[in-house]
């Protein structure tokens, strides 16, 4: 599953709040349709920035998890951080641990810690702002993380796909 979300929440400020939940969503689906290329499964669940409440956040994200199978999540934001002055894209890939037996509704599934990060900084200004292109941000980073994932194969030989998950 490839899990999107804003941060940057203004409750006064619609049009900057639907401008960060079109750069997320964005971003988000360009990571999708990359690894779908590839022959990963994946399935996008994006929440807008207003979706604050981190426990019901979690809680969406492992029902998804359990109702899809996924036993892996990679994370997709793009969001300001006023305190470096910078704003950051990132890829984060978490494994979903308690996949084995039947659940119900997330329970027992946690999020374990990080396997993968891919981070870039930019600087905070209206300039760069403006040049952002989701999409392209997110084909060169996906193609990273698709990187990351094959594994070493001997000069010559072919290497096959992960599988998907």
């Amino acid at each position: 599953m490839v899990f999107g979300h804003g941060r940057n929440f203004e409750p006064s400020q619609a049009a900057q709040n639907e401008h960060w939940d079109q750069v997320n969503l964005r971003f988000n689906q360009q990571v999708v349709d990359l690894l779908n290329q590839s022959r990963r499964s994946a399935h996008a669940l994006v929440l807008q920035v207003s979706a604050v409440d981190l426990v019901r956040n979690v809680r969406l994200l492992l029902d998804e998890a359990q109702r899809l199978g996924c036993a892996q999540v990679l994370e997709t934001t793009v969001f300001a951080d006023a305190e470096s002055s910078t704003f950051k894209a990132r890829l984060r890939l978490y494994p979903v641990h308690g996949m084995k037996g039947p659940r119900s509704s997330g329970a027992g599934l946690s999020i374990g810690q990080p396997l993968y990060t891919n981070e870039r900084g930019f600087e905070l200004n209206q300039r760069n702002l403006e040049r952002l292109r989701p999409e392209l941000l997110a084909r060169t980073m996906t193609d990273e993380f698709l990187q990351s994932l094959a594994p070493a194969a001997p000069l010559g030989s072919a290497s096959q796909p992960a599988p998907a998950s």
